[in-house]
C-alpha cells in the first residue's frame, strides 16, 4: 500500500482533535475518508482506459479526481484547524 499524507495528517489531527476535545471534528474525518477513496481509485483514474461506457466512466473519473483533490486541499485545512485550536 502506497504512502498517503492525507491520511497520516487527518488521522493525527483527528486524534489530537478527539483527545483535547475540540470542536471541527468532521474536517479532518471527511479528509480521512476522502484520502482512503483517493488512495484506493489513484490509479484507476490516472489510466487512460475508459471501459465500454465511456460517459459515464469519464464523469467517475471526474468525481473521484475532485474527491483526491479535496483530500489534497484538505491537508491544509486540517493543518489551519490545528493553529485554529491552538489560538
Amino acid at each position: 500500500m502506497k504512502f498517503n499524507s492525507a491520511i497520516v495528517i487527518s488521522l493525527l489531527v483527528s486524534a489530537i482533535g478527539f483527545f483535547f476535545g475540540q470542536t471541527h471534528l468532521w474536517i479532518p474525518l471527511s479528509v480521512l475518508m476522502a484520502g482512503v477513496i483517493d488512495l484506493f481509485t489513484r490509479q484507476w483514474i490516472i489510466s487512460d482506459k475508459l471501459g465500454r461506457a465511456v460517459i459515464f466512466s469519464t464523469l467517475l473519473k471526474f468525481v473521484l479526481a475532485l474527491v483526491g483533490f479535496y483530500a489534497m486541499l484538505g491537508q491544509i485545512a486540517c493543518l489551519a484547524l490545528i493553529f485554529y485550536w491552538i489560538f
